[in-house]
């Protein structure tokens, strides 16, 4: 982390927030470390989601027990209040982190086909958090075109010359788009977990849900699906995620409903119909519940009680 950057030594968190006026502006910001070298591991957490490009060189990523290893050509997102940190040699690494205030911005819209990834790649509201989630990992390949759009956007920050809000965010998009893409082209880079064969039956479960959250479930079908009894399922799904297995599948109806509304002039019934759900009215009770406001005033714009994320 930045020496600039002052440490809470009460809730052991920085606060980026102060020193980037974008990020209240337009809800983004991005920093590079040409040679990032941080040797401690002292865990910390960041008042903003982070993403973490990382460039060149070698490292280990430390979340709680968890340790991931860290190598150039990769993406990692980091959730809300999650305490972590990067640990590296003495070389150093080249990363360019991106900072995102997603309390009081919304992420912009995509194209059709790359809608339901995105909520994948990015958590929408810290209910959606499970143990899965809380460090996202994608390997990049080329990271040449998405340096390229950081540069952009950290230039046009810097100069904030006419337009450069606008310019910012058409470059984020681009930049979400190319992500999205290799997240359907290879998929996340796996958690590290149990590797007997039923904890892989319910990761197959979860990524199959990820997909198919718009069809129509029981616990019965599912069970079939991952070969165990609906008992087990039902015990095992909660260990291994966090969430009970139907928790999951609505959260997962609810991010691809949020999505729609703010993207699509659709109307709210179907919208609820295409995200799975068969009644309004109870998809109007569980989007307030989870995300603190009615569908209707989410997609005008307001921002959602996520106070709680801070």
């Amino acid at each position: 982390m930045a020496r600039r950057y002052r440490l809470d030594r009460t809730t052991n968190r920085y606060d980026i927030k102060q020193w980037h006026p974008s990020l209240e502006s337009i809800g983004i910001a991005v920093e590079y470390y040409p040679h990032y070298v941080n040797r401690k591991a002292n865990l910390h957490t960041v008042d903003v989601v982070l993403l973490s490009l990382i460039i060149k060189g070698h490292g280990r990523h430390l979340m709680d027990d968890k340790v991931y290893r860290d190598t150039g050509s990769s993406l990692t997102i980091t959730h809300y209040n999650e305490k972590h940190v990067i640990v590296t040699g003495a070389e150093g690494m080249e990363i360019f982190n991106v900072y995102l205030d997603m309390n009081h911005h919304i992420l912009p819209s995509l194209p059709a086909g790359l809608r339901p990834v995105l909520p994948l790649l990015l958590p929408l509201h810290p209910r959606f958090q499970h143990r899965l989630n809380r460090i996202v990992r994608l390997k990049v390949g080329d990271t040449r075109p998405l340096v390229n759009l950081l540069f952009a956007i950290e230039r046009e920050l810097r100069r904030r010359e006419a337009g450069y809000e606008e310019s910012v965010m058409l470059l984020w998009k681009f930049f979400l788009i190319l992500c999205c893409r290799r997240v359907i082209q290879q998929g996340f880079v796996p958690q590290t977990g149990p590797a007997h064969l039923p904890w892989r039956r319910l990761e197959e479960l979860r990524q199959y849900l990820d997909q198919a959250y718009g069809g129509r479930h029981t616990l019965q079908s599912l069970a079939q699906r991952t070969k165990v009894s609906p008992t087990y399922l039902c015990r095992s799904f909660k260990a291994y995620t966090g969430k009970t297995l139907f928790d999951y599948l609505i959260e997962r109806r609810i991010q691809a409903a949020m999505i729609n509304l703010r993207s699509t002039d659709e109307k709210v019934l179907t919208i609820a119909l295409e995200s799975g759900f068969r009644d309004l009215a109870y998809f109007n009770r569980k989007f307030k519940q989870i995300v603190g406001m009615t569908p209707t005033a989410y997609r005008r714009g307001e921002n959602p009680g996520q106070s709680q994320s801070n």
